[in-house]
């Protein structure tokens, strides 16, 4: 199965990366080719310049931390390329700075340079076609802007652009096209967007000051990316401060760090499985990253290292550990909302039985119900002090008891059926007695079985 996964990836791979390469090659020979005579100093220089900015702006790139993807504001050039110069000036260029910077700045592998250079040129090529059509006008001797055409050419480009890398990732790593879509994208197009503008700017002072225009845009430029850094660096320092929160944990007790890690991946795991978009994704996993959090107090030290049953005062203890939990999360202002509320909520029962407030069905979080299924699940699939791991068919049928009372039973079918949580745990149960306990779990409350993916 995975052999056969694998294959179909490199089939999609080689297939887009077939077709982007006609497509690039349809756009070069698609209209007649307008090239500035050798007399034209004002285009030539234009056109050495703008190669020359798109270059560095694709070399001072910053990477996503998402599938060693990279982001740079190399479209401003790109965009004022198109409305400066005729067909295939920009197409030409676009290609070129790619295949410069993929070669010798970011010094990929061959298949990674003709991917990112035809890409670029089907991107800018496309752009360009949308910008004609809607009236755009090319000219470096007098400055012409139109909302409509500008537009054409900006959305185009990003749809082709993002579009093409997020189907690659989704090919090469498994996420879905529209995960890999919003991690890419994700919180800078509207910077992009914005961007976008400066290459107005940058047509506008070529026009009316030549070399001089370039000089004075390089500021902006700097301005925007220094945007872009902060933004990256924002998500970076969250991911700095769960780490602490997790060294923390795994300091006071290496097993509640341990669990919290695994529980991260199989509710994240649920949240893909649901269709959750890829924010959400990332505030379940938080949330179950830190969901335990709160037993780093001392009160819980000698409760986590018992070994027989609780007393009725120490249970009433446990219990205090997601209201403490939630509290010291809150103290990361980022974290505060649903990734609290997520922690905070995550024993409540379905029924309406749990804690600390005793909310019932749909009015608990969704990330709450997930990471309690997840909780539970790596519960009873890990040795604890008082009982050796189940078998995770077992572990799924005692899921099934509880669906609707403790769990929240679309989830429980999920989880059931899940292909990546049965290989983030391990292959112990056969397919069979999971799609019949799916199929009880469905009748029980009167959903459709989930069947699922054969071995």
């Amino acid at each position: 199965m995975a052999d056969l996964a694998s294959r179909g990836s490199k089939l999609g791979l080689y297939g887009l990366l077939g077709l982007l390469t006609v497509a690039a090659a349809a756009l070069l020979l698609f209209e007649p080719w307008i090239i500035p005579t050798f007399s034209s100093a004002r285009q030539w220089n234009a056109i050495a310049a703008l190669t020359i900015t798109a270059i560095l702006c694709d070399a001072w790139f910053l990477r996503i931390s998402f599938a060693n993807v990279y982001s740079s504001v190399v479209f401003v050039p790109l965009f004022a390329s198109v409305a400066l110069f005729d067909h295939p000036v920009p197409i030409i260029m676009s290609g070129l700075s790619a295949a410069i910077v993929e070669v010798f700045v970011r010094r990929k592998p061959p298949i990674r340079v003709w991917f990112n250079t035809v890409q670029f040129m089907v991107a800018i090529g496309l752009g360009g076609l949308i910008y004609h059509s809607l009236g755009g006008v090319s000219s470096t001797e007098q400055f012409s802007f139109s909302f409509l055409p500008f537009a054409g050419l900006v959305a185009t480009f990003f749809v082709v652009n993002q579009g093409s890398v997020a189907l690659a990732v989704a090919y090469s790593s498994g996420v879905s096209i529209h995960e890999s879509w919003e991690r890419i994208g994700g919180g800078a197009r509207l910077y992009d967007v914005l961007a976008s503008s400066l290459a107005i700017l940058l047509v506008f002072l070529y026009v009316k000051l030549q070399l001089v225009g370039f000089a004075i845009l390089i500021l902006p430029l700097f301005l925007v990316r220094q945007l872009y850094q902060m933004n990256l660096q924002l998500q970076s320092e969250l991911e700095e401060k769960l780490e602490l929160m997790v060294k923390a944990m795994e300091a006071r007790d290496p097993y509640t760090s341990g669990h919290s890690r695994r529980v991260a991946e199989y509710a994240s795991a649920l949240a893909r499985d649901l269709g959750l978009n890829a924010r959400d994704v990332d505030v379940i996993k938080r949330a179950a990253l830190l969901h335990d959090v709160g037993k780093i107090y001392e009160e819980f030290a000698p409760i986590l290292r018992k070994a027989s049953k609780l007393s009725p005062e120490e249970r009433i203890v446990m219990r205090s550990h997601v209201v403490r939990s939630a509290e010291l999360v809150a103290t990361v202002a980022r974290l505060r909302g649903t990734v609290l509320e997520a922690i905070r909520h995550h024993h409540e029962n379905y029924d309406g039985s749990g804690y600390p407030d005793g909310l019932a069905g749909e009015d608990i979080p969704i990330g709450a119900r997930i990471i309690m299924v997840a909780d539970t699940v790596d519960a009873m699939t890990t040795d604890r002090p008082y009982r050796q791991a189940l078998t995770l068919q077992r572990a799924f049928e005692e899921l099934g008891k509880l669906a609707g009372q403790q769990f929240d039973p679309k989830l429980v079918a999920l989880v059931c059926k899940s292909q990546t949580i049965r290989r983030l745990i391990g292959p112990q149960s056969g397919t069979e007695d999971t799609l019949l306990l799916s199929m009880e779990v469905a009748r029980r409350f009167k959903r459709p079985p989930v069947r699922p993916v054969p071995n």
